[in-house]
């Protein structure tokens, strides 16, 4: 009886170490929303509004990225692939793009001419 209690007691606390280990490593919930990496092809270029029209390849949603003059992107497929820091002038419409950017906690929703949504966001540095 005595064993059992002693096992017991050591599996108890071995468990108790484990789940404060896992939680306290766990990612932070507001750090992992604020930024997210979408990587798609350009489907438009508002060179003169500085947006691009980006549809996402892994999850199938379009993104309308307002880019300011200080966010850097990386032109992944195209005729400017090579260059280090691409600015907006560089990319072309089919171009694949991968984009850090921002998120809220509100999303913007915007509806284009033709009816689809797309979820507006900023582009990161």
């Amino acid at each position: 009886m005595k064993r059992i209690k002693e096992r017991s007691i050591a599996f108890a606390a071995a468990l108790a170490i484990t789940l404060i280990t896992m939680t306290a490593s766990a990612p932070n919930a507001s750090a992992s929303t604020r930024y997210q990496i979408i990587t798609g092809r350009v489907l438009k270029v508002d060179k003169n509004a500085r947006q691009l029209l980006v549809a996402d390849r892994s999850s199938k949603k379009l993104y309308l990225v307002n880019v300011p003059e200080w966010a850097g992107f990386k032109i992944t497929f195209g005729r400017n692939m090579h260059m280090s820091e691409p600015g907006l002038k560089d990319v072309d419409r089919n171009n694949r793009v991968e984009l850090r950017i921002t998120r809220t906690e509100k999303e913007h929703f915007a509806r284009l001419y033709d009816g689809r949504e797309v979820i507006e966001v900023n582009a990161a540095h």
